[in-house]
């Protein structure tokens, strides 16, 4: 049974996803030096493979890197390393999947929760703490919750607008889940909350 966690960890499961090459320190140097101008990089990459770069914003730093990575690794470009390397699925059984199905006003009701109990439990405390610890550049570090976290310790936003601001990017994010779940899971059950209580 799989419960929870972003829909992403499930497709990977039931579809596979293509093993990434073992990447040099010399390579990732390479793409260090090249990711420092990324609108030039991510240009270079589409003139050599326009059907891949299509799917991956301009701004998106970290697909961008993966990508060069592949590319000044193996020589090859992404598009033509996939399909040499397909994703091979982990599960093969069949697996039944449940979606629950929640109001818009009561999911935002509770996110808006969710965030006051971060908050209370000490998320201000933990971010610095992580901050000091690991710093800024993990891909980790620009998660929802902690990026407006850091920039309530910068003094960008008040306490009240970094509450905001994760409420509103928490429901932003489960838009785009929701979204996603309907592209990529064809055959699945959907049941309401109220229906799944009276269930249980």
């Amino acid at each position: 049974m799989i419960v929870g966690g972003t829909s992403f960890y499930l497709k990977m499961l039931i579809d596979g996803i293509s093993q990434i090459p073992v990447i040099s320190n010399k390579t990732t140097l390479e793409v260090e030096k090249k990711l420092i101008n990324l609108s030039k990089t991510y240009q270079e990459l589409t003139k050599i493979d326009k059907d891949f770069m299509q799917n991956i914003e301009i701004s998106d730093r970290y697909r961008i890197q993966k990508a060069l990575e592949i590319y000044i690794q193996t020589q090859m470009i992404p598009s033509e390393y996939f399909k040499q390397n397909p994703p091979k699925p982990i599960i093969k059984a069949d697996l039944p999947i449940y979606e629950i199905i929640t109001e818009k006003d009561d999911l935002r009701k509770k996110i808006a929760q969710r965030t006051q109990n971060m908050i209370d439990d000490g998320l201000i405390n933990e971010i610095a703490y992580l901050e000091k610890k690991y710093g800024r550049k993990p891909n980790s570090m620009k998660s929802i919750g902690i990026k407006e976290t850091l920039n309530y310790l910068d003094g960008i936003y008040n306490k009240d607008m970094m509450k905001e601001k994760i409420i509103i990017n928490t429901a932003r994010l489960a838009k785009r889940q929701k979204t996603f779940n309907s592209s990529q899971f064809a055959n699945k059950t959907l049941i309401e909350v109220k229906k799944l209580r009276e269930l249980f």
